[in-house]
């Protein structure tokens, strides 16, 4: 059996824990990572809207919290990866096959139960509880009833990182379905805070990573 250069480098890399970069229109797996401030990507858009300060724009704060009473008020969390389907470098093409989808958070206080419902219709990054008429409700119209994922609330000793898993979604996305994103919903009075996409440490940021097989060409 005849070995390529190309083969022998390649097992190596993947021995190694490398991956090597994959020609586009082959068909292979590979994995792409969202993340502002790293790869030269900048689509991340992640609000929180409060009840008790119903019209002011929240955009632009390096926290936000889900809980439902703070301060006498619900607030809830929407948040986006814009740009992430399409046929540039760096995307995920039309029709891919979607293996796996995180969308991964810091968080820094937990609290109750958070759930993470696909959302149904746009919003603007200037959006505030009173532009989505009294915050985002999972009743099928403005969110999905059902929920793509959830948290205990729970924080790991050893790391802040909280994975939420959202194949289905980004595999409706992939296959043609627009991407307004998520909202978190807490079930509950104990807020659950993570940092956002303007928070200095970019390790920190919410991230989105997807493996996927391109469509053959």
């Amino acid at each position: 059996m005849k070995v390529t250069f190309a083969a022998l480098a390649g097992a190596l890399l993947v021995a190694v824990g490398l991956t090597a970069d994959v020609p586009p229109g082959t068909g292979a797996k590979r994995t792409v990572t969202f993340q502002d401030g790293a790869n030269g990507y900048a689509g991340t858009v992640d609000i929180e809207i409060w009840a008790v300060s119903p019209n002011t724009c929240l955009e632009g704060n390096p926290n936000a919290s889900s809980d439902a009473d703070n301060d006498g008020g619900e607030s809830q969390i929407l948040m986006r990866f814009e740009n992430i389907i399409g046929d540039k470098p760096g995307q995920i093409p039309p029709k891919s096959a979607i293996h796996s989808a995180k969308m991964v958070v810091s968080a820094f206080d937990p609290g109750d139960t958070v759930h993470l419902h696909r959302m149904l219709v746009p919003w603007k990054r200037t959006a505030t509880w009173t532009s989505l008429v009294a915050g985002v409700t999972a009743d099928g119209l403005e969110a999905s009833k059902q929920k793509d994922s959830f948290t205990f609330g729970k924080i790991s000793a050893s790391s802040s990182d909280i994975p939420f898993e959202v194949t289905d979604t980004v595999q409706a996305w992939a296959n043609g379905t627009p991407n307004y994103g998520w909202v978190f919903i807490n079930t509950g009075g104990n807020g659950w805070d993570f940092y956002t996409s303007e928070f200095e440490d970019v390790k920190q940021r919410p991230k989105l990573v997807v493996e996927f097989t391109p469509p053959k060409k």
